[in-house]
């Protein structure tokens, strides 16, 4: 052994190791078809190409394996991944404790460690409070929305007689962190910039420590966790800034209860109303007061910039949408019943989104023990499963000229006779699935985001003109299965006119 380096003796137990994994892996999986690179070396290739080419590779998959499972060698290791109804429809059967979603949350954004163990293991009462009272509350909290919507523009987006460039992504991001906030937190924290930092780096924050825990092994998380994770600076900064309020409506519930004359109609007053033991605890709420901003944030903000770009690059539909809002407006008002009415608004948002959401894949799952699908196909447990949102939503089996931009797609199947309650932007439907597979695991904030994006969509197309400097849409940036339009995209705005 003399003259080996310990250095060189530790790579080589690495190798030993990751081949060792490598070919037992693959032979677990083996009766799984794979799509991309399968060779020991050639995956090393395939991490690359799934980097730069995730979406097409799952086109791939989708369609030469419709009917099953397949893998693709990514960054992580094999991924398992499925599309088409009947694999949707096995899913929305499968109990908890075969298919964990929960679990699979907390693998994407491995939870436990860059959002705290309060979210990952015990969320159901955040659920509870979102699918709950916040829904239930929309129209009445509206019109505070509606308010910080108008001001939140006007405070990132001049009303010039000129063309003004605006950097769209930031922008959007700013007003929905405070558009949100006014409903989490209320007035005056809701303008507070510090807060509204805080919650959008953080957003960012989680995202960066996951995929760089993710790339650890197991074992090793909670020590990379310690290196890693960035989170924790701003759980501390907005603890600085939320405790005395938190402290005051703790105080306030325990002395008065919780139907005390002047209690804020808010998240923090819902999350209050669930909450037991511990959870009624100031670093329990500015957790999950940080998880719900995280919820609402970066996928608001990427829908409503999608939706800007595609009228932006098709202005000849911005005319038929502003006449619906007016005519709307005009009528009804401003309230969560008018945006309702909006159906032509409703469906350029459900095309765009359809066209190109969040992410090329989602609703992943966590397979606790070995699942049987009904075609008989096998996955062994401990593995990811995520479902192809992007392929199943441009399988021209379930749209018309899927790869084509038709803003009015769905208002028009609306118009047909007994559809008009079908087909709207949060409807579950297997053709559609950014909320998730369509059962009781579905985005239980999806009526509070499409509100918040009808609204912000709705009040730029009725009070500015946009357009892009040379009339072409920036192209997305794709990272594996991460869909985002262009950071550095720049929109030209102006105060509309007649």
């Amino acid at each position: 052994m003399e003259g080996i380096s310990l250095g060189t003796v530790s790579l080589g137990v690495v190798a030993v190791y990751g081949i060792r994994r490598y070919f037992i892996i693959h032979h677990i999986l083996i009766d799984i078809p794979t799509v991309g690179s399968s060779g020991f070396f050639s995956t090393y290739w395939g991490i690359f190409d799934h980097l730069k080419n995730a979406n097409g590779l799952l086109e791939q998959g989708y369609h030469r394996y419709p009917d099953s499972v397949f893998k693709i060698y990514t960054s992580l290791g094999w991924q398992l991944y499925a599309g088409g109804h009947a694999r949707l429809a096995d899913a929305k059967k499968a109990a908890d404790d075969e298919l964990s979603a929960q679990f699979g949350i907390n693998d994407a954004f491995q939870a436990e460690f860059t959002m705290g163990p309060e979210v990952a293991w015990d969320p159901n009462h955040s659920i509870a409070a979102i699918r709950g009272p916040l829904t239930r509350n929309i129209a009445k909290i509206y019109p505070e929305m509606r308010e910080e919507t108008i001001a939140s523009a006007t405070d990132h987006i001049p009303l010039t007689e000129d063309w003004t460039e605006v950097p769209v992504v930031d922008v959007l991001m700013r007003m929905v962190s405070r558009i949100s906030n006014r409903v989490f937190v209320g007035l005056p924290l809701c303008h507070n910039q510090e807060l509204l930092d805080i919650n959008v780096k953080y957003s960012m924050q989680v995202i960066t420590s996951a995929v760089l825990l993710r790339m650890f092994p197991k074992f090793l998380r909670p020590f990379a966790a310690k290196i890693v994770c960035t989170t924790q600076g701003s759980y501390r900064r907005l603890r600085n800034i939320l405790e005395p309020m938190l402290q005051e409506r703790l105080d306030n519930d325990e002395q008065f209860g919780k139907s005390y004359v002047g209690r804020p109609n808010d998240l923090v007053s819902w999350l209050l109303e669930f909450a037991q033991g511990s959870q009624r605890s100031i670093r329990d709420l500015c957790i999950r007061i940080l998880g719900a901003n995280f919820a609402a944030l970066h996928t608001t903000t990427v829908t409503v910039t999608h939706a800007l770009f595609d009228l932006a690059t098709n202005p000849q539909y911005i005319g038929p949408l502003r006449e619906e809002i007016e005519k709307i407006t005009n009528e009804h008002g401003w309230s969560k019943a008018s945006l309702q009415k909006m159906k032509k608004l409703d469906s350029l948002m459900k095309e765009s989104t359809r066209m190109w959401g969040v992410l090329a894949a989602n609703s992943s799952r966590l397979v606790m023990k070995t699942f049987t699908f009904s075609n008989g196909q096998v996955v062994p447990p401990g593995y990811i499963l995520t479902f192809t949102a992007r392929a199943i939503h441009r399988d021209e089996a379930n749209f018309e000229d899927p790869n084509d931009f038709r803003p009015f797609r769905f208002s028009e199947m609306r118009d047909k006779e007994g559809q008009e309650v079908f087909h709207s932007f949060v409807t579950l439907d297997p053709d559609f699935v950014p909320f998730g597979i369509p059962n009781r695991h579905a985005c239980p904030g999806r009526f509070f985001a499409a509100t918040e994006i009808k609204g912000i969509l709705a009040h730029l197309i009725m009070t500015y003109d946009f357009k892009f400097e040379d009339g072409q849409r920036p192209k997305n940036i794709e990272i594996a299965e991460a869909i985002s339009p262009s950071p550095k995209a720049r929109l030209l705005f102006r105060k509309r006119k007649p």
